[in-house]
């Protein structure tokens, strides 16, 4: 249906699992999903630019999803949404700061979390003028 290619970065595997679903169902094509973000930053290294990226805030490793948000777009130009059941102030402060795509929170809505992504996409796209 749509073909992008979509990076889950999310180190809880039902839900990796449950995105994977939801996503591959909307005709989206899920690569292989990192669980930290230094995974995920070799990943982007390596294979392949997905068109965009679901980031959990609270990853295995060193960085959390903030911190590699960070990182993926100083070097690549690839919309990130976040996807967390973070609420604090410290954290959305963080996460507002770099969240130029979106942020859902957890539990969500399927077809909230694909609206989004839709946005998302559009947004990313190159305008054209006339």
């Amino acid at each position: 249906m749509t073909g992008e290619a979509v990076l889950i970065v999310e180190d809880e595997g039902l839900i990796m699992l449950h995105l994977t679903e939801i996503l591959e169902r909307a005709g989206y094509n899920v690569i292989e999903p990192a669980s930290s973000g230094e995974m995920a930053i070799e990943a982007l290294e390596k294979c392949p630019k997905p068109d965009i990226i679901l980031m959990d805030i609270g990853l295995g490793g060193s960085l959390d999803g903030i911190d590699t948000s960070q990182k993926i777009q100083q070097r690549f130009s690839i919309p990130v949404i976040f996807i967390t059941a973070f609420s604090s102030e410290n954290v959305l402060a963080r996460m507002m700061g770099v969240a130029q795509s979106g942020v859902i929170f957890k539990p969500f809505v399927d077809t909230e979390l694909l609206d989004l992504i839709g946005k998302a996409l559009i947004n990313s796209r190159p305008q054209h003028s006339l």
